[in-house]
């Protein structure tokens, strides 16, 4: 649109003032809301992360120098405070091995099952599924743990689902899916990594008997 004058021009853009003015400034405002929030929340998160990765050293610094207290207590105050970070399912693997070799059964399975519900990678997801299964496995349940991990793709765990889905197997006195199974596991060793002797012991036996 040409104006005659500069007094039009200005008048003209009083008018649209008027009428979008309040829209711009909200729009503005709201831009900058986004804009602000989104950095805030960059910012804590990334203090949440630095946060719990210190706190997870502790873990594992505690769990080197055999101090049980000092690692459960730490391990805990990380999946209090810091449950939606990954370290507080890395802490949660961590202490469930140092539970195990004390024998302490219960507090590892409720570690491990607070691991596996709470993963949120696939990755991690698989490995605390196989600790958690094994575990469940050599306390006698054996139906939670062929359970677990039924249909699960093991990804780069195949190997450690495979041969744990043939001690199921052999448990149930179905000696040719075990074979199968273990047989299987030992495909999917790496090339290059060698079959651990336990698995080649069970495709062994199991050799002997068909």
């Amino acid at each position: 649109m040409d104006y005659a004058t500069d007094e039009e021009r200005v008048e003209e853009l009083k008018r649209w003032w008027k009428e979008n003015g309040k829209s711009v400034i909200l729009g503005v405002v709201l831009g900058l809301s986004v804009l602000f929030g989104w950095r805030w929340w960059g910012d804590y998160q990334e203090n949440q992360f630095m946060q719990a990765s210190t706190l997870y050293s502790q873990v594992e610094i505690a769990i080197q120098n055999k101090k049980t207290d000092q690692a459960k207590a730490f391990s805990d105050e990380i999946i209090k405070k810091y449950e939606k970070t990954p370290y507080a399912v890395y802490s949660a693997l961590s202490l469930s091995k140092m539970e195990i070799d004390n024998g302490d059964m219960n507090a590892a399975k409720a570690h491990l099952q607070w691991a596996n519900d709470h993963a949120d990678t696939p990755e991690m997801k698989k490995l605390a599924g196989i600790r958690l299964a094994r575990l469940l496995f050599s306390l006698g349940e054996v139906d939670a743990a062929s359970v677990l991990i039924k249909g699960v793709d093991g990804g780069e765990f195949s190997a450690m689902y495979e041969e744990l889905k043939g001690d199921i197997s052999v448990k149930k006195g179905e000696q040719g899916n075990a074979l199968a199974a273990y047989k299987k596991a030992a495909e999917l060793v790496p090339i290059g990594g060698r079959i651990n002797p336990s698995l080649q012991f069970k495709i062994d036996d199991l050799t002997k008997v068909q």
